[in-house]
């Protein structure tokens, strides 16, 4: 996107933006209508470019009002996000196709989780084969000792779905101040 610079002095800067807030506009938004009255709008501007899209960087820039962007400021860091684009860039794939984005905390959950199933089929496996070549060697094993198992498995099971179901139901949590 191209860009226009000028050099101010401080009061001259603090002059145009209070002009321009007084007006209800941003400084680039009354530079455009400036120069559209000036060429007699010979050089008209998109007015729905609130979203600008480079394709070859795959960055888009959105604008946002001062107290909007402290409140996702706010929200990216208590839902425990890197950084606000972060937190953007996951709500805009979840509402694309609600899959699920997860933050650190919750990565290392699930691999926490799956590390724990790992080890339960692992156990499962030297059972299994030990009673295959020879069921004489070890006594069978207990329902409690299975059912235990079975617990296990289903905990970690459980916390893996409610990592995943808060993920995808993030964005529904909190309602915006």
């Amino acid at each position: 996107m191209a860009r226009i610079e000028i050099r101010l002095k401080d009061k001259e800067k603090e002059a145009w933006q209070n002009f321009c807030k007084v007006n209800g506009l941003t400084g680039a938004g009354m530079l455009r209508q400036m120069i559209k009255h000036i060429t007699k709008d010979k050089i008209s501007f998109d007015k729905e470019k609130n979203v600008e899209i480079e394709n070859k960087s795959g960055v888009m820039t959105i604008r946002f009002e001062p107290g909007d962007i402290k409140a996702i400021e706010k929200r990216s860091i208590e839902e425990g996000f890197d950084n606000k684009s972060q937190w953007i860039r996951s709500i805009v794939l979840n509402a694309l196709d609600n899959h699920p984005v997860l933050i650190r905390e919750e990565v290392q959950a699930i691999r926490e989780a799956n590390r724990e199933l790992a080890a339960i089929g692992r156990n499962l496996n030297q059972i299994a084969k030990v009673m295959n070549i020879d069921s004489r060697l070890i006594d069978p094993p207990e329902l409690e000792m299975l059912t235990g198992v079975v617990d296990k498995v289903k905990k970690q099971q459980s916390k893996i779905m409610n990592l995943v179901s808060r993920s995808q139901n993030r964005w529904m949590l909190h309602s915006t101040d």
